[in-house]
């Protein structure tokens, strides 16, 4: 805490510095064939989360920005996004930027590798999926929209809950970040989701592979970063409404929001959204009782900016009801088609998640300071709608403060601090519990650098850790249910404590536009979570008894990356493998013990290793610019060293096709579009113990939309068909296979935007 309020009172004195400064960048955007001016083009610089529109004759000005160096990002559609870094305080013409035409998107900038750069030159492997693409197939979850990329599939409950699997790993191994700080919701437990929606959002990126040295424990797989939407310009005020309806579910989902900004730095931001959805239809028609849920989300900003740098300040609500399927009851949990309400047995999860983001620039250093509080109430219900079965209470304080130091024009590096304290608690009134009450303390320091310049960029790092978790199991809810921690501790009370370094180091090599070669070794860790060390209980909503072990050791893997991509003018080839080894690997296993009615599963642990990759070919042939497509090919397997065993919940090898027709504007019918999906999931014949064998399957998918002006404001249309063959089938992934449960049938969608 000493160094956090040294680090405050720094920002303060640095602020004083800086008071002076006062850049802007301007410039004219053409055309590189015609010479001829591009208006509504779109600026943005990333490290201030804002930017601006050409206007008319192509002309662009951003103010109030620091002195130092900046990407700004010029995308546009029907064009190659362009990048380019640029000191305000050393611009002294106007910018002129030449834009080339191309079908495909070459490169865009990521800011989840911490360093601002291209996605082409990170030597992390990270994917993005921006808005654009969820609005266009959207799916009733968020995950269920991202399981899409190569490299990336869900956990599912249903389609109200899903949870990230990256290159095989998942539940609490993927950390989710949310407005720069890590969001925990207790992914631990099989039925608990992502718990975020798409809600404000302008993409998500997702890092494929261990990100421990830049986010800490839980990044050991992988990182699922969502992105807010960028602030509003100056002088501007901006709006727009979302309306979406499913076929299958009969779901519906409104989203509405409004942001703005005076000329004096000040900005804000309001959202809201609510989403409905009745039970399911799997691909025979039968209806899948109890998959129903509904969701509210309501989002609020406001915030500062000067030449100094920025600062704001924001607050998320969001609130879900979500259907439980009980295997043993299916018929009973189905009802009237179009029936919303709760019944047993159903999960309520609400999370109120306030965080503050402060960017001081001080010449070309920086400081970010990153704050968050999160309260997490969730709560299952049973046998009774009076009665909680499992409550939990989880508030979380975190931190991340890193100074970024520039050390020549090429050369930055990062010092930071990051922690968090997480205090866990039972709802005394629950008739049941699986966890003790229980702390977290949580802190580490780091270093990072990154030197690049036109054809290398290469990364490193080194990172250390210490946690202390404490369970607590003295309360007389405890004692009254006859909850034991391992050891029968007198006091009831159990620590353990968890240290250790990671380390990274990466490069890519760009010699020519052509091509690009990136490799990456990055060793990662996660600490074992509540449930895996202390658990002792049945876990409401399933049939299982569940057991930990407070003698695990924390996870720690090393995972090499190694990517190749080609290019030329008419399709593009990228190969990525990675080989994964995971010390300490922490299953799920169910036991021949009993305890009533209820199977018991234990934790157990062993090491384990996992390889893989994903190949993408991508065709943009430029005699055919209005055609594109695209196909992928994703594996991997995961065995225990100990008896080769394959490793649960491993996904399927997968081949997604993708072909996209886009037209001119046609009339009224602004930029319309085609696009066709396809995914093969071939058969899963590789179980874990005790897991079965899952067939193949293909799923395929019809997309279109276009845009209209209506009353001088603009209006897209997407209409979306999953699923369009109404293949009935089963997912390896899904916690509903053992019971022989189908996933849904088809999907058609409709969704209206109108922005204002």
């Amino acid at each position: 805490m000493k160094i956090i309020l040294s680090l405050m009172v720094g920002l303060s004195i640095g602020l004083s510095t800086v008071q002076g400064q006062n850049n802007a960048v301007s410039g004219t955007i053409k055309d590189a064939e015609t010479n001829l001016p591009l208006p509504g083009v779109t600026v943005f610089i990333p490290e201030l989360s804002r930017g601006t529109v050409s206007d008319e004759q192509g002309w662009f000005s951003v103010g109030n920005l620091p002195s130092r160096s900046l990407t700004f990002q010029f995308s546009f559609l029907g064009y190659a996004t362009e990048l380019s870094k640029v000191n305000p305080s050393r611009q002294e013409d106007p910018l002129v930027m030449a834009m080339e035409s191309a079908t495909t998107t070459v490169d865009e900038v990521v800011v989840s590798g911490v360093y601002v750069m291209g996605r082409e030159s990170s030597p992390i492997s990270i994917e993005k999926v921006n808005r654009g693409a969820i609005l266009k197939n959207p799916a009733p979850s968020l995950m269920t929209a991202l399981a899409k990329t190569p490299g990336v599939s869900e956990v599912s409950l249903g389609p109200g809950i899903s949870k990230p699997v990256i290159r095989g790993l998942s539940f609490s191994r993927v950390l989710s970040v949310y407005q720069g700080a890590r969001f925990e919701n207790q992914q631990w437990g099989a039925d608990h989701g992502l718990g975020l929606t798409e809600t404000g959002l302008s993409g998500v990126e997702i890092i494929k592979g261990p990100a421990s040295i830049i986010y800490g424990s839980g990044a050991m797989a992988g990182v699922v970063n969502l992105i807010e939407d960028p602030d509003a310009a100056s002088g501007e005020i901006a709006g727009d409404v979302n309306l979406r309806m499913y076929g299958n579910s009969l779901g519906r989902r409104l989203e509405t929001g409004v942001k703005g900004a005076g000329e004096k730095g000040f900005f804000w931001s309001v959202r809201g959204a609510a989403e409905s959805h009745a039970d399911y239809l799997d691909g025979s028609g039968k209806t899948v009782g109890n998959t129903r849920f509904n969701t509210e989300n309501i989002k609020a900003g406001l915030g500062i900016r000067k030449n100094w740098g920025d600062t704001r300040l924001r607050y998320t609500y969001l609130k879900q009801e979500l259907g439980i399927l009980d295997e043993n009851n299916q018929e009973i949990l189905v009802t009237s088609r179009n029936d919303r309400s709760p019944q047993l047995p159903f999960q309520q999860v609400a999370d109120h998640f306030l965080n503050s983001e402060t960017n001081l620039f001080l010449g070309e250093d920086k400081i970010k300071a990153t704050f968050g509080y999160h309260w997490n109430f969730r709560e299952e219900t049973e046998e009774d709608f009076d009665q909680v079965d499992l409550g939990l209470r989880q508030t979380n304080f975190m931190y991340d403060i890193k100074y970024y130091k520039s050390l020549n024009q090429d050369t930055e590096t990062i010092f930071g601090i990051q922690g968090f304290y997480l205090n866990t608690n039972n709802d005394v009134n629950a008739a049941e519990i699986l966890i003790p009450d229980a702390t977290k303390d949580d802190r580490s320091a780091y270093a990072l650098i990154n030197y690049a310049n036109a054809k290398w960029v290469l990364q490193g790092g080194i990172r250390y850790d210490y946690r202390k978790v404490t369970a607590d199991a003295s309360g007389a809810n405890f004692i009254d249910y006859g909850f034991e921690l391992p050891g029968l501790p007198e006091d009831r009370m159990l620590s353990r404590s968890f240290d250790g370094l990671t380390a990274s180091g990466g490069a890519t090599f760009r010699p020519s536009d052509k091509w690009r070669f990136r490799l990456n070794v990055a060793s990662g860790f996660r600490a074992p979570d509540l449930a895996e060390l202390y658990s002792n209980g049945p876990h409401p909503g399933t049939a299982r008894f569940e057991r930990g072990s407070a003698g695990f050791e924390r996870e720690q893997n090393i995972q090499s990356d190694l990517g190749i991509r080609y290019r030329s003018d008419d399709f593009s080839l990228s190969l990525e493998g990675f080989y994964n080894v995971v010390n300490n690997y922490i299953y799920f296993a169910p036991t021949n013990e009993k305890v009533g009615d209820l199977t018991v599963w234990s934790f157990e642990q062993d090491n384990a290793r996992l390889f893989g990759g994903e190949a993408f070919l991508e065709l943009h042939p430029a005699a055919v610019p209005w055609l594109t497509g695209n196909t992928s090919y994703s594996i991997v397997i995961g065995r225990r060293q100990s008896d080769q065993s394959y490793l649960p919940y491993i996904p399927a090898f997968r081949w997604n096709q993708d072909l996209n027709v886009s037209l001119n504007s046609i009339g009224k019918l602004l930029n319309p579009y085609i696009n066709l999906t396809g995914s093969l999931v071939l058969d899963q014949n590789r179980p874990a113990p005790l897991e079965d064998a899952t067939p193949g399957y293909y799923l395929m998918g019809v997309h279109l939309g276009s845009g209209f002006q209506i009353w001088q404001q603009e209006m897209n249309v997407f209409v979306s068909a999953n699923n369009v063959l109404n293949t009935n089938y089963l997912d390896h992934m899904s916690l509903y296979r053992p019971f022989g449960i189908n996933q849904i049938g088809r999907n058609i969608s409709l969704n209206l935007q109108f922005k204002f």
